[in-house]
């Protein structure tokens, strides 16, 4: 009957097997069968009923087995705990198996399942004892490359870095056809990466990827390879990696590899190429910033090119960016007037400002200011600009700058149709011929009132000996011919 029942139990007949373990401890209670129908019927219950055994165990406890079958009860009391996760009660009764009268298989088994156990409640101080007992006791058991690197773990988990590094080299050397030898490979990058081994890491991430070319973590491994070729300004090298590690990972290492990309791109000064990474990375990715000097420098240079587009993109994106670090806030300038030139008048409104919210020089101050007022009168908002030139004046009280003030308020006047009081703002501008003619080209370009009857100049307070035969035309009612008339 203990045969069948064996049988049944073996097929998966549970209810069949429970039957006739059942009748063999009640027909023969005084037999050795008996006794061992009542262990087999444990292993029934473990495999079929595990929330059960629990209290079948301590039941079984009760007939006071003997020692070793008691500890083969316990076991798979502990088995059932370690099955149903709870592990903190699975602890205490794998630790009393170690002096239990199991075979040194079983004894094994249950060593190795404590140190398991105080993996997952994280005890590292006991997941490094438990494991040391394992290595120190079954020093010949196929297991202890495993023992090795649970314990490598808890000791680089515990920053024992050393010490974690001696038992992966016990793996990689008494063990090199280990199962353990890829995490092992692996670890070992990674924690000399921890103690700023920078070759030590690379050396070891190109032996795993070396001997495992398909392995799971070929990303990450060509990433730090990649990081480390940047941190050492070998700047090929390190694209050659990054690149590798996107390709392989794109949802872990597409941002972080392709930020180290921008900037080894940067620092080759690359423009063809790291424009077109910044713009596949900025479509891709739009949430995480560009580095912030990247995004001046891109922006200046198209600038300087009069891609005004181009830099008005990469400023726009850079004025975005909270923390800009050690970028200067001249480059608001340079996107005010990038906007300007495309007639955004809103974003260069927007560039100005926040420049003026922020700058301490007085000259950046007026400058900016200057260009502001410009973008008012384009604008057709002649009080803002008013109130700009009156600013600029209070900051640069004489000089170039306080010229080009008063001829904004001399356009300010004309924007309302006030041409007396154009004229004698323009009057009043005494320092125009320290204003280099580079600069006066610029006032060319303002807008004429051709829609206003001409009047002498004598009526805008013009010297007669300048005006006498000068009358205000289509062709000179430009302020700069205002001016030259008024001035020359």
């Amino acid at each position: 009957m203990l045969l069948a029942a064996n049988r049944e139990r073996e097929l998966g007949h549970a209810k069949e097997a429970e039957e006739l373990y059942r009748q063999i401890i009640a027909n023969y209670p005084d037999r050795e069968e008996a006794k061992d129908a009542a262990y087999q019927r444990l292993i029934n219950v473990y495999n079929s009923d595990p929330s059960a055994l629990l209290a079948e165990v301590e039941e079984f406890l009760k007939t006071d087995p003997t020692g070793e079958r008691a500890d083969q009860a316990k076991l798979l009391k502990a088995e059932a705990l370690y099955k149903q996760q709870n592990y903190a009660e699975a602890v205490p009764v794998y630790a009393e198996l170690r002096a239990s009268q199991l075979s040194s298989k079983l004894r094994a088994e249950s060593a190795y399942k404590l140190g398991l156990s105080y993996v997952q409640t994280k005890n590292v101080s006991e997941i490094i004892e438990a494991f040391t007992y394992y290595v120190q006791t079954f020093p010949d058991n196929p297991q202890v490359p495993a023992a090795l690197a649970q314990r490598a773990l808890a000791y680089e988990q515990d920053k024992n870095y050393n010490a974690a590094l001696s038992d992966l080299n016990l793996i990689l050397t008494k063990y090199p056809s280990a199962h353990e030898r890829e995490a092992a490979l692996q670890l070992k990058a990674l924690i000399l990466g921890q103690q700023e081994n920078a070759k030590g890491m690379v050396d070891t991430f190109r032996q795993l990827l070396k001997e495992f070319p398909k392995s799971s973590v070929a990303a990450q491994a060509q990433y730090y390879i990649g990081k480390a070729a940047f941190e050492a300004k070998d700047y090929k090298t390190a694209m050659v990696a990054l690149n590798a590690a996107r390709q392989l990972n794109k949802e872990q290492y597409y941002n972080l590899a392709s930020l180290r990309l921008i900037l080894c791109q940067f620092h080759l000064k690359a423009r063809p190429a790291l424009t077109k990474e910044v713009n596949n990375f900025m479509a891709t990715s739009p949430t995480v910033n560009v580095p912030a000097e990247v995004l001046e420098w891109l922006g200046i240079e198209y600038f300087n090119e009069k891609n005004y587009e181009a830099a008005e993109k990469y400023l726009s994106a850079l004025a975005k960016i909270d923390n800009r670090g050690s970028v200067k806030p001249d480059f608001l300038f340079y996107l005010g007037d990038a906007a300007t030139k495309l007639k955004n008048v809103a974003e260069a409104e927007d560039a100005f400002g926040k420049y003026l919210q922020i700058a301490t020089d007085p000259a950046g101050k007026a400058k900016v200011l200057l260009a502001l007022g410009a973008v008012k009168i384009g604008a057709h908002k002649p009080d803002d600009a008013q109130r700009i030139a009156e600013e600029i004046m209070s900051l640069q009280p004489e000089g170039r700058v306080n010229a080009e003030a008063r001829l904004l308020a001399g356009d300010v006047q004309l924007e309302r149709g006030n041409f007396d009081d154009a004229g004698k703002a323009f009057m009043g501008v005494r320092c125009f011929t320290t204003i280099p003619p580079s600069r006066r080209g610029l006032w060319t370009k303002r807008r004429p009132h051709t829609n206003v009857p001409a009047k002498p100049m004598k009526q805008i307070g013009c010297p007669g000996s300048y005006t006498n035969d000068i009358r205000i035309t289509p062709e000179v009612r430009s302020t700069a011919s205002v001016v030259r008339a008024c001035l020359i």
